[in-house]
């Protein structure tokens, strides 16, 4: 009986022994194996670049003084729903018969998309315009020396297209502002203390490059 035992131990070794051989053969086999691998950065193709990273879409206009006063080569984005004030010399005493301009410098701030660009006349927040004055004026636009409207009312003055501007370009947009004189010194007499409250807006769209 004993030496059945001892017959039986020494092949239970012999099987783990194998089993362990068998298992470290295993893991070497692995450990040998080749590798390798593909690591691709997406974005433009250049060092640092990913997606989104140029996709900052971005429109400015001149920048302005503390009294309203545009200041050249100065540029701000007045993006805000109340907007900023810019002085056109004139509008507050204009009569019957004048007309008033501004020049607005604006760009295309924006790193790498083009910016499709228009012009619109608004009621200015917060403000409430004499409708007889607000109807009566008539406003001419032209850009970088080309008119584009003349003599339109503040509502026929909508999203009218100033063109594609690329990166980093700039445009000047003239607006000028008309009082018509009225048929009679009585009508244009009944103009005195009326008011038009107008916000000029600009507004884009990105476009590709």
């Amino acid at each position: 009986m004993t030496t059945q035992n001892t017959q039986s131990q020494r092949d239970r070794k012999r099987i783990v022994i194998a089993g362990g051989s068998l298992l470290a053969i295993t893991l070497l086999a692995t450990a040998a194996a080749f590798t390798d691998f593909a690591n691709l950065n997406l974005g433009d193709g250049s060092d640092g670049s990913g997606i989104g990273v140029n996709s900052q879409f971005n429109i400015q206009v001149v920048g302005t003084d503390e009294n309203g006063v545009p200041v050249p080569g100065t540029w701000q984005e007045a993006n805000t729903n109340r907007g900023v004030n810019i002085a056109v010399p004139g509008a507050d005493v204009i009569t019957p018969g004048d007309t008033v301009s501004i020049s607005i410098p604006f760009r295309n701030e924006s790193p790498l998309l083009s910016a499709e660009i228009d012009f619109s006349l608004q009621d200015r927040p917060g403000f409430g315009s004499d409708a007889e004055m607000r109807d009566l004026l008539r406003y001419t636009v032209s850009v970088d020396g080309e008119m584009l409207a003349a003599e339109q009312t503040q509502d026929e003055l909508a999203d009218l297209a100033l063109g594609t501007y690329l990166a980093g370009t700039s445009g000047s947009l003239t607006l000028s502002i008309s009082l018509p004189e009225q048929d009679t010194p009585e009508e244009n007499n009944a103009l005195q203390n009326k008011s038009a409250f107008v916000q000029a807006h600009f507004g884009a769209s990105s476009k590709q490059p």
